[in-house]
């Protein structure tokens, strides 16, 4: 695990004596273990939490019990979680049951927590100021794409997402490092410009965040001890989804006084790809010793059918932490494995189940969803819901925040808060149209660059030195004298005023004309801006970057939901659909070639089936088209671990029980008994073909049976770590 190194921890506090009992109607709908996990008194907590087993009602009651029974102020808790709606919930039901005394409580996401403690202590950070802003995706992709430019970066060689993404990889590793070659160099130098960039725009990036509270932390002692000092307490929300400067984070703050009580679920981390790292909760009872592990086991949501085959495939991976869900909850109905002929076929046997089961009465079309590993995979199955009629929605799409009528006021009202602000500058300087053209913006770019000045400074430089053109220095003049008049105007206003009147000054609705859709979102961010907690401007700034689609989603659910199983993380549905069960799709062909790819892939499809509360369908094709033609496809092996008393075969043709769905299973692929034993027949040197990589020769094996992880040599091109049951002989 990474270490914490450059922090000043404060000496060890002496341990207080827990005194107060707890009151009986406190603990009055806690079962055992959870009530074990909100009662804990000091020191470092695990509490595994498996699927439907009242997470947030955990953190509720240790947040009340903190404050009502072991007297800790409130001011001294922090709390935090990966999204705005978790964290409103988790506060929400915290007030409900210690009322007015939660008031000073920290409770946030990551991002929300750090740019917290970012701005109060603004004057440690270099280069940056009061009023400093945080861009977006879109807004780092623009600012990326002008450093790009500036240094000469064609696209050919670099690709603008892919250096994206390579940066925010990156740094969610929380290891700034490149390679020493010439495509590591080139993009060292890039980064540098970028991060040099942003500082001149008095701008931070989602990451920074993280990666800058964490440098306060580790070299500012001052500022260590002050956030050590207040927080006596932290709880953390989705533990396992931790990545390395997350991890940092809680371990420094939680250096001092060790409470640190984390609460996750292992068989839920499904975001390897984004930088979570499930070591941090693997590895919990070693990084944090003496801590003790509360497991909750009892599962509130899903039938013992439904727990039986989650445990069943969960119990598959070799790192894990041990526990099995339970309920008291009725057995329910089998699972249904369906083989559809090909994707459309399978879509046409959704259709035709949800139509039937909404037609029994007994489910609406809220109650179901349909989830699916990639999201190409939506069409086919849009297009069967639209044969048949079946309404629909997309959960995805683009973010509130994200929509440009949304993006070009919050851009105004960035560059009123931060004259700095070049990027917002450069986005709404001809919104609406002022007759400001292409080549004044590029020679006023030039005379600030020229002159180290920002785009707003470099309108005044012009107007002082006559630089530009009479008619374009008039239309910039204007544009900069609108600003200072609204900077004016906006002192001491709330937020909602401030909109007002920029949207009147600018003539924003006149420009947008008759698109209802368009004011309808302005309106929505007028809300947004009357419904926030201060209504101080920089305060709703702050907020806009954190906010994710989800968290102003509507709440009334008419339509089936369609989403991928990332997506479906934290829902819940009475039915639950998952299609393309299929080698190559689920486990997906980038994770399957190694051990750690593979056991996510098998979370991911162990938490598809866990969002199901009544009823579950799993389907594959086994025909998939591609270049003109078809060719046979494999049904997942993940499907090999399902219980057989607990699932029933289906195809157009006929009805299979789960003792003989062996005899099912696709030519192309294993029978489970022939899978289970392919690891104790390999030997080194015995020649082997995997459906993606090839032909291939054995080099070494470890362990045995299904379990077995055999080295191969694909004949030079790559040497790979394969399970044994994703090889034929």
């Amino acid at each position: 695990m990474v270490p914490v190194v450059g922090v000043r921890v404060l000496p060890p506090q002496p341990k207080k004596t827990v005194l107060a009992p707890v009151p009986k109607n406190f603990l009055k709908g806690l079962n055992s273990s959870q009530t074990e996990a909100v009662t804990h008194g000091e020191g470092p907590l695990l509490v595994l939490a498996g699927t439907g087993t009242g997470k947030t009602k955990i953190l509720a009651h240790r947040i009340a019990y903190l404050i009502n029974d072991l007297s800790i102020p409130p001011r001294n808790i922090l709390a935090v979680t990966f999204t705005n709606k978790a964290a409103a919930e988790m506060k929400k039901r915290a007030e409900e049951l210690a009322g007015d005394q939660i008031s000073g409580i920290w409770v946030g996401t990551f991002h929300s927590i750090c740019l917290r403690i970012l701005n109060m202590e603004v004057n440690s950070l270099e280069g940056y100021t009061r009023g400093f802003v945080v861009y977006d995706q879109a807004d780092q992709l623009g600012l990326l794409k002008s450093c790009m430019k500036e240094l000469d970066y064609g696209e050919t060689l670099f690709s603008l997402n892919g250096v994206f993404s390579e940066f925010d990889a990156i740094e969610n590793r929380g290891d700034v490092f490149f390679k020493d070659d010439f495509y590591g160099r080139a993009l060292r130098e890039l980064y540098d410009f970028y991060k040099d960039e942003l500082v001149k725009r008095n701008a931070m990036t989602f990451n920074d965040l993280l990666l800058l509270a964490n440098r306060l932390l580790s070299e500012d002692e001052e500022v260590c001890a002050r956030c050590q000092g207040r927080f006596s307490h932290v709880l953390v929300d989705e533990y396992q989804d931790t990545n390395v400067s997350q991890y940092r984070f809680v371990k420094t703050l939680s250096q001092c006084h060790q409470n640190l009580f984390a609460l996750g679920d292992d068989s839920q981390s499904i975001y390897g790809w984004r930088g979570a790292d499930i070591n941090n909760i693997l590895n919990f009872e070693s990084d944090f010793p003496g801590a003790r592990v509360v497991k909750l086991e009892r599962n509130y949501r899903s039938t013992t059918t439904i727990l039986g085959i989650a445990n069943s495939v969960e119990r598959k991976n070799l790192r894990r932490k041990e526990k099995a869900l339970w309920t008291e909850n009725p057995e329910g109905e089998k699972a249904v494995v369906f083989k559809a002929g090909d994707s459309a076929d399978e879509a046409r046997f959704v259709a035709e189940q949800i139509s039937r089961l909404v037609g029994s009465g007994d489910f609406t079309w809220g109650d179901i969803a349909i989830f699916y590993r990639a999201n190409f995979q939506s069409r086919v199955i849009e297009q069967g819901f639209s044969a048949g009629k079946i309404p629909y929605k997309i959960v995805s799409g683009v973010g509130f925040y994200q929509r440009a009528e949304v993006k070009d006021v919050v851009a105004y009202l960035r560059l009123i808060q931060n004259p700095r602000d070049d990027l917002s500058f450069e986005r709404i300087v001809n919104i609406p149209p002022r007759k400001i053209g292409k080549v004044t913006l590029q020679k006023l770019r030039e005379i600030s660059k020229s002159g180290g000045f920002t785009l707003l400074e470099a309108i005044k430089y012009s107007q002082e030195q006559k630089l530009l053109p009479t008619r374009s220095l008039g239309a910039l003049s204007r544009f900069l004298d609108m600003m200072e008049e609204l900077r004016s105007e906006a002192e001491n206003q709330p937020t909602v005023r401030v909109i007002d009147i920029l949207l009147e000054r600018i003539g924003y609705m006149d420009h947008i004309g008759e698109d209802l859709q368009r004011a309808e979102n302005i309106k929505e961010l007028l809300a947004a801006a009357k419904d926030s907690e201060d209504e101080n401007l920089s305060y709703f700034l702050d907020s806009v970057p954190l906010a994710t689609d989800e968290d102003r989603a509507d709440s009334e659910n008419k339509e089936v939901s369609l989403m991928t199983i990332h997506a479906a993380k934290g829902l819940e549905f009475p039915v639950v659909f998952v299609v393309g069960v299929n080698e190559g799709l689920l486990p997906h062909q980038r994770s399957a070639s190694t051990l750690e790819g593979l056991e996510e892939e098998r979370r991911l499809f162990y938490v598809a089936i866990t969002r199901a509360e009544r009823l579950l369908y799993l389907s594959y094709a086994s025909l998939k088209a591609a270049s003109g033609g078809t060719y046979s496809t494999r049904r997942s092996v993940f499907l090999d671990d399902l219980p057989p008393e607990h699932v029933v075969y289906e195809s157009r043709k006929k009805e299979i029980s789960g003792q003989d769905s062996d005899r099912f299973s696709d030519s192309s692929s294993k029978t489970q008994d022939e899978s289970r034993g392919e690891g104790q027949r390999l030997r080194p040197g015995q020649r082997v073909t995997h459906y993606i990589f090839g032909p291939g020769v054995v080099k070494r094996i470890e362990g045995k049976g299904d379990e077995a992880v055999v080295t191969v040599d694909f004949f030079g091109s790559e040497v790979k770590k394969i399970l044994a049951s994703f090889l034929s002989a």
